[in-house]
């Protein structure tokens, strides 16, 4: 079944005529054929064809197979799947009838893996019904075993157990990637060695309240704005990861890193709604046991309940110490760096690396970590925002070198700030004292006007002052 005329307005006309024009027609007979009305499109290679159609959502490709003869099997060819509302059907039981039928037509033979297929269900209610939640799991089981891209976006339903993902262990032999959004997870492991293809993942606002992610082959992945459970974390250990991005973790705490031996990029950002951060503002621990707050006590109070830190393969930044290329943008009171830096784990790849104000708390004691335990460092940038310097106190974190740093191989510092202000003087101060000269450093201002643009500087002497 396929939405009628009247009840969607993408049907595509119908063309009866299906004379093809040769390539060396005459202009003349060109014009002719244009002011006739051939269906001229029909006369494309099939591959340009495909190209147009994988454009489409799958109704409007099926839809297709009415305009001319031409058209009848191509889109049995197109190697992509597009389902989107059901809106326009009348009923979301005509959609679901016709989504089952075409994947049992696509996937349920021996015929050559899609390309992709994608189920973007968050655009109206369709997935808030139950009967329609047991429906998306069918065809997800249905389209896994023959696709090789697969995106799926829902809402994130008030019943756990009505994700389509809330319980399964996937299978495909031929799924390199999977792209997750308002899916949830509720299971004790999100198990992806069943798909031993797969390289990429991805996952935004989706509900990840597991204790672990297991994947052999994974590559590449990307984690932005999920939610985590308050009193446990997720052991992230993936023995041929690339890159890692945890992008502004909505709730929760941030997972624990385990082995990562082929980590060449990570990308960590940490906002407001992170649950590890002293509600205090302290760099360490926020006072005894009975004045902590609920954090700091998840650390330092009771140890059944914090992460069991000294377990060195649980160390959050030992797990990017792979890492070639590391951002860390956090608030600067982000408990989970700071109690790291009492095991200065050595970053002997790193080469680049961007750090925000979080770096500078406790006398810039984080940066000088960094500074001091990046053998072959090469690019530094510090971004900075607007606001004053960072000056909470610590105590049990690292401890400086008496020495400067020890690379010789860093050759640029960046310091990026909308002012030249005295937190920008007691950056060149520290950087200097631990052996990088000031031509080495440029800083660049801006306004932070949109459209005032800014203006980069290079140090060449600061006041004491």
């Amino acid at each position: 079944p396929l939405p009628s005329s009247q009840q969607s307005s993408s049907v595509l006309p119908v063309r009866r005529s299906t004379t093809p024009v040769r390539r060396n027609a005459a202009p003349g007979r060109e014009a002719s054929t244009m002011a006739s009305g051939e269906d001229r499109i029909s006369a494309l290679p099939e591959g340009i064809l495909l190209h147009v159609l994988r454009l489409l959502p799958a109704e409007e490709v099926v839809r297709t197979s009415f305009l001319a003869r031409r058209w009848r099997g191509v889109w049995r060819s197109v190697p992509t799947l597009l389902f989107t509302e059901a809106k326009g059907w009348g009923s979301a039981d005509r959609f679901a009838q016709f989504v089952g039928h075409l994947l049992h037509l696509r996937c349920g033979g021996d015929g050559p893996p899609l390309d992709s297929c994608d189920f973007d269900f968050d655009s109206d209610g369709f997935m808030l019904l139950p009967a329609n939640q047991r429906r998306a799991s069918n065809w997800l089981w249905k389209a896994l075993p023959r696709v090789r891209a697969l995106r799926l976006r829902l809402r994130i339903p008030e019943d756990p157990g009505a994700s389509p993902l809330s319980d399964m262990h996937l299978f495909s032999q031929h799924l390199t990637r999977l792209e997750l959004v308002g899916v949830g997870f509720y299971d004790t492991v999100v198990d992806f060695t069943g798909c031993p293809a797969l390289v990429e993942l991805s996952m935004d606002t989706c509900d990840v309240f597991v204790k672990q992610l297991l994947s052999p082959s994974l590559k590449h992945l990307r984690i932005t704005r999920c939610y985590a459970h308050d009193n446990y974390r997720i052991l992230i250990s993936l023995p041929n990861l690339v890159s890692l991005e945890l992008i502004e973790w909505g709730q929760g705490r941030i997972p624990l890193l385990g082995s990562l031996p082929s980590l060449a990029r990570a990308v960590v950002v940490l906002k407001e709604s992170c649950a590890d951060q002293c509600s205090q503002g302290r760099f360490d621990s926020c006072g005894a046991d009975d004045d902590m707050c609920d954090s700091c006590y998840y650390y330092y109070g009771d140890p059944e309940r914090g992460p069991q830190y000294d377990c060195n393969n649980c160390i959050f930044l030992k797990g990017l110490s792979e890492a070639r290329d590391l951002e860390l943008s956090a608030n600067s009171d982000v408990v989970v760096f700071n109690r790291d830096l009492k095991w200065c784990p050595t970053f002997t790849k790193l080469k680049t690396l961007l750090l925000n104000d979080w770096c500078l708390a406790a006398d810039h004691n984080a940066l000088i970590c960094f500074l001091q335990h990046s053998p072959i460092l090469e690019k530094l940038t510090l971004q900075l925002s607007k606001g004053p310097p960072y000056v909470t106190e610590a105590e049990g974190i690292y401890k400086p070198l008496g020495q400067s740093v020890a690379s010789n191989c860093l050759k640029i510092v960046e310091i990026k700030c909308e002012n030249v202000d005295n937190k920008v003087h007691k950056i060149l101060k520290i950087l200097a004292t631990y052996g990088i000269h000031l031509e080495q450093i440029s800083v660049q201002q801006t306004s932070g006007i949109p459209g005032s643009g800014c203006f980069n500087f290079v140090c060449t002497g600061f006041s004491e002052n």
